[in-house]
């Protein structure tokens, strides 16, 4: 059974998060505005599978949270370094810190393809 201290600070800890724009965004909803680029981007991702949680069991939609905050803030005319620092930011915010989500230059590869992508 979990202690109630430990509830509460994970209570105010979601509370503070969904004050981000970006943490409270319906997935559902971005999903259907993107469409299939959606997924195209969710593919892109896992293929890379940034913090290798797929390598290790987690399901196919593990990285959709992140694919939400960065598909409604990625812009046409971004350069390759702009989507590298927004991906890299992305997945800080999402896992605190770059001892988890890893040094930014492991990102460099998977946002050439978002790049490349983008383009199409």
């Amino acid at each position: 059974m979990i202690d109630q201290e430990a509830q509460d600070d994970f209570d105010r800890q979601y509370a503070e998060s969904m004050k981000d724009p970006l943490f409270a965004l319906d997935i559902d909803s971005v999903k259907s505005e993107y469409g299939d680029r959606f997924m195209e981007l969710r593919t892109i991702i896992n293929q890379h599978d940034p913090i290798s949680l797929l390598d290790i069991g987690a399901p196919e939609d593990e990285y959709e949270s992140e694919v939400k905050t960065i598909i409604v803030q990625l812009k046409d005319d971004m350069t390759q370094q702009q989507v590298h620092d927004l991906i890299y930011q992305e997945f800080l915010r999402w896992f605190d810190d770059e001892s988890t989500a890893g040094p930014k230059e492991s990102y460099k590869k998977l946002a050439i393809d978002i790049h490349k992508w983008m383009k199409k």
